[in-house]
């Protein structure tokens, strides 16, 4: 039985590592080019070098759209210390988010560390010198009483370097 599955191996290994000569990832064409049907399909060098000239102004037009709409903003605070927190009990507190730019403050998304804290960010743009709140909610699981707590939360908008990093932190009862 050994030698069997022994020959088997060995015959499956061997015609697996055949190479094949209809699978050839190149392909020949006019003028002796070669052409790789793997990446350009039925377009020629030039097709190709155009399309990849249009991504690039593509991008270019909207990295200048991303730069033109980007104001700044200033979070506060940017830590909160809860203190002694209640085991297993929901705490929130409030950031205020003030658009210090002249565009307006369009928060993309706001996501936390982990699974129990949970931000509300403003769905509405912040207008320049106005103020807009994000709300955040923390909720102990049972496994951390007694033990401090550290949690950030991610905003992410049309801010220069994209994101602000606000912290919550506090000792969670026994």
């Amino acid at each position: 039985m050994k030698k069997i599955i022994w020959v088997f191996s060995f015959a499956l290994l061997t015609f697996s590592c055949a190479n094949d000569t209809k699978t050839d990832a190149s392909i020949e064409v006019k003028e002796g080019e070669k052409r790789s049907r793997l990446s350009s399909g039925s377009q020629s060098a030039e097709e190709l070098k155009k399309a990849a000239a249009e991504r690039e102004e593509a991008q270019r037009k909207r990295e200048e759209e991303r730069l033109a709409n980007q104001t700044t903003m200033e979070v506060t605070p940017s830590v909160y210390d809860f203190g002694s927190i209640p085991k297993e009990t929901p705490v929130s507190t409030v950031f205020k988010i003030k658009n210090t730019g002249d565009k307006p403050l369009i928060i993309n998304d706001a996501k936390a560390s982990c699974g129990c804290t949970v931000p509300r960010k403003p769905e509405e743009p912040i207008l320049p010198g106005e103020v807009g709140e994000l709300e955040v909610t923390y909720k102990s699981n049972p496994g951390q009483a007694g033990a401090p707590m550290n949690k950030s939360v991610t905003i992410s908008g049309n801010i220069p370097g994209a994101q602000k990093i606000v912290t919550i932190k506090g000792q969670v009862q026994s």
